[in-house]
């Protein structure tokens, strides 16, 4: 999608929740994410909680 979609769907779903944008993500559910954007892939890692 382009930036132009993504900032109407935001200001849609905005108006029926309460919303913030926190940024670029970068651990969600325990969880590590990383981002290769000249390959254009996310890698997720569960390092930390194979640690524990």
């Amino acid at each position: 999608k382009n930036i132009r979609e993504i900032k109407v769907l935001k200001k849609q779903l905005s108006e029926s929740f309460d919303m913030k944008d926190l940024g670029v993500v970068i651990q969600i559910l325990g969880m590590r994410i990383t981002r290769d954007r000249k390959e254009q892939k996310l890698n997720l890692s569960q390092e930390e909680y194979i640690k524990k």
